[in-house]
């Protein structure tokens, strides 16, 4: 699904892309993210609205996750959850010992997949796996697992423990689906589900309408040959068949997800029913921009139906926009539909103010503060210097930069007080290097962009800082005045602040007005730390105390204050430089330790924090984690 430019010269995935398509009679919206961690907030907005992941790990060429056991075993250590392990990959090897990916064994069928006459997979043997197969160890391990998988289910759902108490065999917990079967309705809606499968399939592929033209009843045309008309209407379908079902069978689809919460104030908030009879409620999680057609605005509706020229209500902005289109999108390609169902995404042209994490609603008086959760934006790591390479060439890349913003959230650009020099910064090398690529290929503006440097940050170690400021200027003949009582503690990294509405008196500004000049003020004057001018964090800062005086406390007068007293209330104070961190963990063998160790600690300045000297890490982790763990598939030759 990638389709950029640079995707496609990289080989690596830079932006998320959607497509929705029909399987099995339903309807999946896929995003396909990037793996690299310079473009993580196209994961954090993709996941912010999905209802289920999948995670694909290539194990080709990475020897990190190379060994499927310690897969298993990181998810559990580093996720906190409790891996299921629902089939187990076979490998054979080649004539030249090499090992060769060609099949799985389905713990829930105990059926083995085989596909090694076929490199590309289209073509799946389907086998019962007993005790008499023919690769040694296989039988016995998938029993084993199958056992584990069971009990974890057993302790995770009531209806599979009682399953588990009452069967005497694991094995024969399994209920084939007849007309017989207890739950109402199921046996005749799975008839029609497989009804409109093979319709479908007939439609894309001749030799199963061959079979459905011939075939008096479509129940007697066989599984297998449904699954391989499956498989030749994919373009690689390695494994692929089983995986989207079970995306069916174990994702949860929007009517299964917990109710998504919105908030209408401080202290109230309203559940968002998905349901297309309820009001619209949807959530702008992606905003890029097109040279022809401006921005293209995607969205997950939550509640209600989106239609084409409906009236949109922004309740982060409160603004109101036109939908001039609707489109649904297939990576690079679009399709003109006339609305948006509840739990669905799509794309809206026309929205010229919209940004990412934005609430859209159908106006409603009652409803103008209802607003969605946003998206959790990662802290910037590198910046670097951009400038015009001339005059003519410095609106160019405001508007530039002013669209590229507007797409990436993790991105940050800002003017430096004594330079004078635009900053732009990212996540990482990777992440300015694309952004570079963009502003000069993609937009065609003449810009220079200085070397990569390490965003620093500053903080304060004081203990508690308390600071009054009053804020007296005559500008152009008007006098501003306003005075601000605030108090400074540091403050750990993942805390955050509030503003608490807490006034008797009446004044002509609202207290949204103020609260927002204040914010401003302090923002500003955090971005620039008085050490090295790196940005200032983890400082929990309370407004306290505002004095207004009438006509002269303009929004202008109060933001001033705020910027300047944090700026007083800093100077002489005991500040530290930080530098950003990372957890590695690092495979090494024996002979090279003494080597890798005196690079760390010495060129790189690292700190050691432990060594295991017993092997993989994860290969011995507390006895205490109940989870199976095949051998590596390796051993099945």
């Amino acid at each position: 699904m990638d389709y950029l430019k640079q995707e496609c010269e990289r080989g690596i995935t830079i932006t998320s892309a959607t497509i929705t398509f029909a399987w099995h009679n339903y309807r999946i919206n896929l995003i396909d993210t990037p793996g690299h961690v310079d473009f993580t907030i196209e994961v954090e907005r993709s996941i912010r609205i999905l209802d289920g992941a999948v995670t694909i790990l290539n194990a080709v060429s990475d020897r990190v996750v190379s060994r499927f056991g310690r897969t298993i075993r990181e998810m559990k250590y580093k996720l906190g959850t409790t891996p299921l392990v629902c089939q187990i990959p076979v490998i054979q090897k080649d004539n030249r010992g090499n090992g060769l990916f060609c099949g799985i064994v389905d713990l829930l069928d105990m059926q083995v997949l085989y596909w090694n006459k076929d490199p590309k997979g289209s073509v799946v043997n389907k086998t019962p796996l007993t005790d008499k197969y023919p690769i040694m160890g296989l039988y016995d391990e998938a029993i084993k697992g199958r056992s584990s998988l069971i009990e974890a289910l057993s302790e995770m759902d009531d209806n599979m423990l009682d399953l588990f108490l009452s069967a005497e065999d694991h094995m024969k917990i399994s209920t084939p689906l007849t007309d017989k079967y207890p739950i109402m309705g199921l046996y005749d809606e799975a008839i029609k589900g497989r009804s409109s499968l093979i319709e479908a399939l007939s439609e894309m592929d001749d030799n199963m309408l061959d079979l459905f033209l011939s075939a008096e009843d479509h129940m007697k045309i066989s599984v297998e040959d449904a699954k391989q008309a499956l498989r030749r209407v994919t373009l690689n379908g390695k494994a692929v068949p089983p995986l989207m079902d079970a995306v069916i069978d174990y994702l949860p689809s929007p009517l299964d997800r917990s109710v998504p919460i919105a908030s209408l104030s401080d202290d109230e908030s309203v559940e968002i029913l998905p349901k297309e009879t309820e009001k619209l409620c949807a959530l702008a999680f992606k905003v890029i921009y097109n040279n022809k057609c401006g921005p293209i605005v995607f969205v997950r509706v939550y509640s209600g139906k989106l239609d084409n020229h409906m009236i949109l209500y922004n309740t982060n902005i409160h603004y109101k926009e036109r939908v001039n289109k609707l489109l649904q999108m297939y990576a690079n390609d679009a399709e003109k539909i006339s609305s948006i169902t509840a739990g669905n995404i799509g794309v809206i042209i026309g929205l010229k103010e919209t940004r990412t994490g934005d609430t859209l609603i159908q106006f409603n008086v009652s409803r103008i503060s209802l607003r969605l959760k946003n998206i959790d934006i990662p802290a910037h790591v590198f910046f670097r210097v951009v400038e015009a390479a001339g005059i003519s060439e410095e609106k160019p890349l405001e508007e530039a930069l002013k669209n590229i913003l507007r797409e990436d959230l993790s991105l940050h650009v800002h003017v430096d007080k004594d330079s004078g020099q635009t900053l732009i910064s990212g996540m990482g090398e990777l992440h300015l290097e694309i952004v570079k690529d963009r502003l000069l290929n993609d937009f065609k503006v003449k810009a220079k962009l200085g070397k990569m440097r390490i965003s620093y940050r500053e903080t304060v170690i004081d203990d508690k800082i308390d600071h009054t400021y009053l804020y007296e200027r005559e500008i152009m003949g008007k006098r501003l005045k306003a005075q601000i009582s605030l108090t400074i503690t540091p403050i750990h990294e993942n805390d955050q602040g509030s503003f608490n509405e807490e006034t008797n008196e009446l004044i002509k500004l609202s207290i949204e007005e103020i609260s927002n000049a204040v914010y401003t003020g302090i923002i500003s004057s955090l971005y620039r730390g008085p050490i090295l001018g790196f940005p200032i964090t983890r400082l929990s800062i309370n407004v306290h105390s505002l004095r207004l005086f009438g006509a002269e406390s303009t929004k202008t007068a109060i933001s001033t204050c705020a910027s300047q007293a944090l700026t007083n209330a800093l100077k002489d104070r005991n500040l530290v430089l930080l530098e950003p961190l990372m957890n590695v963990n690092i495979d090494v063998p024996e002979e090279n330790l003494g080597v890798v160790l005196g690079d760390l600690t010495g060129t790189r300045r690292g700190n050691v924090l432990g060594l295991e000297t017993s092997g993989n890490s994860f290969d011995n982790l507390d006895n205490n984690i109940k989870i199976y763990i095949p051998p590596d598939p390796i051993l099945f030759v």
